[in-house]
């Protein structure tokens, strides 16, 4: 999963999976979503993304390769087959938090808020 945005004149992308963020000129910035989408239609092979890609800028085209094939970009998703066994699974309750009320009655005296020798607000 790629997400790109540009933020103070830069180009950003983040590929999810691989946690790896890129700061990229306009021209790969460009060709990333057309990549992407022929990743997920399963040309995977460089060879057959470089010849997908021949009307593109060559330079940026290898910019991309060089970090695809470095795994830094359109990573697999290693979690990807857990998920639904992750929404299977049974839930209990692990931690519970009940306000019932926001005032104490305790009145320990080493307590900050009002009761206590500090005598702070509560």
């Amino acid at each position: 999963m790629i997400h790109q945005y540009k933020n103070n004149g830069y180009n950003i992308v983040m590929d999810v999976n691989s946690g790896s963020i890129h700061v990229v000129d306009d021209t790969v910035y460009d060709l990333i979503p057309r990549m992407e989408t022929m990743i997920e239609q399963g040309v995977t092979r460089p060879e057959e993304i470089r010849q997908q890609m021949k009307d593109a800028d060559s330079s940026a085209v290898e910019e991309i390769l060089e970090l695809y094939e470095a795994g830094m970009l359109f990573a697999k998703d290693i979690y990807e087959d857990y998920v639904m066994d992750f929404k299977k699974r049974q839930t209990v309750v692990k931690a519970l938090c009940l306000h019932i009320a926001h005032d104490c009655n305790l009145a320990c005296r080493y307590c900050f808020a009002e009761e206590g020798e500090y005598h702070g607000r509560r």
